[in-house]
């Protein structure tokens, strides 16, 4: 298996944001600060089935017959895996025998598939400092690790056709949180919470460098999304510091310059709910309990992971879906799914009557349990604008998957809490 590398930090006495430090180290010069453009080497590439058999047949049509770099492309099935559209049957054959052809560094196909945002954390190639570029816009999750991930669009193809990348160093916003939380208060509450607060005008193009007490207390599944929810507001990347093996510490310098620095206390947050159509319209629970759903989904790159499934194994362990509710789970990697079924998620998640599956965006891509016009939805989806899981005339409300779970059970918008309340 190919190990993704990178070189050593910059040396300099200039005071770096961590967002300088990595695209120095990835420029390869001394210093760069906010505002300069630079060419970067990434130290991974990431592509799923949606974008990788587009951008290598492009590439060839303008005369790039291989990969620059094809020992740093991480490729994985994520969005059309159970699809049986002819285009994509063909897409996913393409990705078997190109990046066989190529050397590809990792190719994920159907049973060791992952969400793009989660599969390289479960193979560990995401580490501190590194470089991250995708063309998936949730790529700023990896952040989670004291990484930098990037999402370029189309314009991944030009990292794979030279193994540059073309970047503007992004202003860093510090966000300090402090702690603790109440009791049921996920990292999802506090994520969507935090961007609405920042919003898109202040997010656009800028780093997110999340510091505090409550960050210090989270494992890497709560990092993941506090950084994945920062995308909704337009950031070009988050990042949570790290450590990395040899010791250096990937945070930014004391008298680093900062385009904002935020302080946040979550300990009197309560549960949240975000509204249709923007997961900006971010409203305490208390204010939507009660709305009747028909569908509840678990899963997608923000909602998949063992924090969620772990919560809503916890809510649905002896309870039952309530009848006219439909609930999809679905682990956001097949690594995750068999954790869950080692200790057992699955078989109480299943037991209550939700239907389960693993390694896919699923709904969150629209492919998956599609929403009818009656449909009223609450998941954990990345977003919810209309038409984003079925019928543009089904609202879709976004929150915890715990409350996802509770909502599932009683029929309806509802605390976990409201349960100990209800015959089981």
């Amino acid at each position: 298996m190919t190990e993704a590398r990178m070189t050593e930090a910059p040396t300099t006495d200039a005071p770096l944001t961590v967002a300088e430090k990595v695209l120095a180290r990835a420029a390869g010069v001394g210093a760069v600060r906010a505002g300069d453009v630079v060419w970067a080497v990434p130290d991974l590439i990431v592509a799923h089935d949606l974008n990788y058999h587009r951008h290598r047949k492009m590439l060839e049509e303008l005369g790039y017959a291989n990969l620059a770099a094809p020992g740093k492309v991480f490729v994985t099935i994520d969005h059309t895996t159970n699809s049986a559209a002819p285009g994509h049957l063909e897409a996913h054959a393409f990705m078997r025998s190109d990046t066989r052809a190529q050397g590809v560094g990792w190719f994920l196909d159907s049973g060791r598939h992952g969400i793009s945002h989660n599969a390289p954390l479960d193979l560990g190639i995401v580490r501190p400092g590194m470089l991250v570029v995708a063309a998936d816009t949730r790529a700023p999750a990896l952040g989670c690790t004291g990484a930098l991930g990037v999402a370029l669009g189309l314009s991944v193809t030009l990292a794979l056709a030279t193994g540059k990348v073309w970047l503007r160093v992004p202003e860093t916003i510090r966000v300090r949180l402090s702690g603790p939380v109440r009791a049921g208060v996920m990292s999802r509450d506090v994520g969507q919470w935090v961007a609405a607060a920042i919003g898109a005008e202040r997010g656009d193009y800028r780093c997110i460098e999340f510091h505090g007490s409550y960050v210090d207390a989270l494992g890497e599944d709560e990092r993941h999304t506090l950084c994945n929810a920062m995308v909704d507001i337009g950031v070009k990347t988050a990042v949570c510091p790290a450590t990395d093996a040899h010791g250096v510490r990937w945070a930014s310098d004391p008298g680093a310059r900062f385009a904002e620095d935020i302080a946040f206390d979550v300990s009197a947050l309560d549960l949240q709910v975000c509204l249709p159509p923007d997961p900006q319209n971010t409203v305490p629970l208390a204010q939507v309990a009660g709305v009747p759903i028909t569908s509840a989904f678990i899963g997608s790159c923000i909602g998949g992971k063992m924090e969620d499934l772990r919560a809503a194994a916890a809510v649905l362990a002896g309870r039952r879906v309530r009848a006219g509710v439909r609930l999809t789970v679905i682990a956001a990697t097949q690594a995750i799914y068999q954790q869950a079924m080692r200790e057992g998620l699955l078989a109480t998640i299943s037991a209550a009557g939700a239907e389960i599956s693993a390694g896919i965006c699923g709904p969150c891509y629209g492919t998956y349990a599609p929403l009818g016009d009656d449909d009223v939805s609450i998941c954990t989806a990345t977003r919810n604008d209309h038409g984003r899981l079925g019928s543009e005339r089904a609202p879709v409300y976004l929150a915890n998957a715990a409350v996802v779970a509770a909502s599932a059970v009683m029929g309806r918008i509802a605390a976990p809490a409201e349960l100990n309340r209800e015959p089981a």
